[in-house]
């Protein structure tokens, strides 16, 4: 037990008692300061007064995060004490905190309001004493850490029952499953939901909320959890209820012990469930809604655009096939199979596109063709056919071609110099 805000009054009674004699004295107790997950930590704050409380003292609501704070019956009452052969008279409030997880936990600072008569005429006074700082800790009991939920009690039992049926179900016909738990030494806010989610197309599963009580006998807590689900069976096949198991750690013998609801099955006897569609009505709405306006498209397209664009890439290949570019593709093709009548066919095209200027490029291409028929009718050897020669000039004289259809182009574009 530790006793805090009255440290002072211990080592120096006669000094505290000679400053605070006319002052009211609170002091804080927890008991115990290291206690398991679950189980009750008291702390006890207590009011003393030289005279009498005219009124009882306003008591602070602790709420402490992840802490269950309860107020047992006859929490309060009355209490005296002898300070320095005086006896003070006040009033004592226990609560209990059931901490839910581990770790340390500290009282919010807070006040205490307190009324006393006056020492010398009797007149109510009311001040505001602040509550020392007080803190305790909880553990996870040895042998309990793989617990997921940690339930620590000194008792706990796990009851179920079953309405409806033996075994066999007709369509329309109803189990209803409750299991119920109950907890002595702890809140009953530990124990987690006892009926799981059960996914069975053979019936509909109408759960109920789960319905926690609560109790106090003498300062042990205690209560219960109820959980409820009815089944309706719809078709036919098997209902199988999983059993429901509940692991807890026993402080009186300190160990952990596991409860098991038993499951059951059922037959059910009634109609097959009906093939899930492949898509529902709405879904057919709305692909049959999709392929319309695909189909309009389409034959929109074909009636006002599919026309133009024929049109349009005919007369797109008619133009290149009469561009120069063409031309001196073909001119490419001939030179590549070594065919120089196919050569000299393409190079008279490709000039009918592309004027000659009559410059050294145009007097090169001729000569190259020139030394190149030689060459193919020639008996030398040394006089062979020079093909990178003709293909030389080709680019050579397409290049001075261009520039000067370009030069007449810019000059055709340019406006008179003087138009008046």
């Amino acid at each position: 037990m530790r006793v805090l805000g009255v440290l002072l009054l211990l080592i120096w009674p006669f000094a505290l008692f000679a400053q605070s004699q006319d002052v009211p004295l609170v002091t804080v107790e927890v008991d115990p300061e290291v206690v398991a997950v679950g189980q009750p930590v008291v702390v006890r704050v207590t009011v003393l007064v030289p005279t009498w409380l005219p009124s009882p003292p306003v008591f602070p609501s602790f709420e402490i995060p992840n802490v269950i704070v309860r107020l047992p019956s006859r929490a309060s009452g009355p209490t005296s004490q002898k300070i320095e052969s005086e006896t003070w008279s006040g009033v004592s409030r226990a609560y209990r905190m059931y901490p839910m997880t581990a770790g340390s936990f500290g009282l919010p600072s807070q006040s205490i309001e307190v009324t006393y008569a006056d020492p010398e005429n009797q007149s109510p006074i009311k001040v505001s004493v602040a509550l020392p700082p007080v803190s305790f800790t909880a553990e996870i009991p040895e042998g309990a850490e793989d617990l997921d939920p940690l339930i620590v009690a000194e008792n706990v039992t796990l009851d179920q029952s079953f309405e409806g049926p033996e075994d066999i179900l007709n369509e329309g016909d109803a189990i209803i499953r409750t299991v119920e738990a109950k907890i002595t030494g702890s809140s009953a806010l530990f124990i987690p939901p006892l009926i799981e989610t059960l996914e069975n197309p053979s019936v509909q599963a109408y759960p109920k909320d789960g319905t926690v009580r609560e109790t106090e006998n003498r300062g042990v807590l205690s209560g219960s959890r109820q959980d409820s689900t009815t089944y309706v069976a719809q078709y036919g096949g098997t209902l199988a209820l999983p059993d429901v198991s509940l692991r807890w750690f026993n402080t009186k013998t300190g160990t952990v012990e596991t409860l098991v609801a038993e499951g059951r099955s059922f037959q059910i006897e009634a109609p097959d469930a009906p093939r899930t569609p492949l898509l529902s009505r709405q879904q057919w709405i709305v692909l049959i809604g999709l392929v319309l306006i695909i189909a309009l498209i389409l034959v929109v397209f074909r009636r006002y655009v599919w026309g133009t664009l024929v049109a349009w890439r005919a007369e797109r290949k008619a133009r290149y096939l009469e561009s120069e570019k063409y031309a001196a593709r073909l001119v490419g093709q001939a030179m590549g199979s070594r065919d120089l009548s196919s050569t000299r066919n393409a190079l008279a095209v490709w000039s009918m596109r592309l004027a000659p200027v009559g410059g050294i490029a145009d007097q090169e291409l001729e000569q190259s063709l020139l030394a190149l028929g030689a060459a193919q009718f020639s008996e030398n050897e040394a006089g062979k056919p020079d093909w990178t020669r003709v293909g030389t000039a080709f680019a050579a004289a397409r290049k001075v071609r261009r520039a000067a259809q370009e030069l007449r182009q810019d000059s055709n574009s340019l406006p008179p110099l003087n138009p008046f």
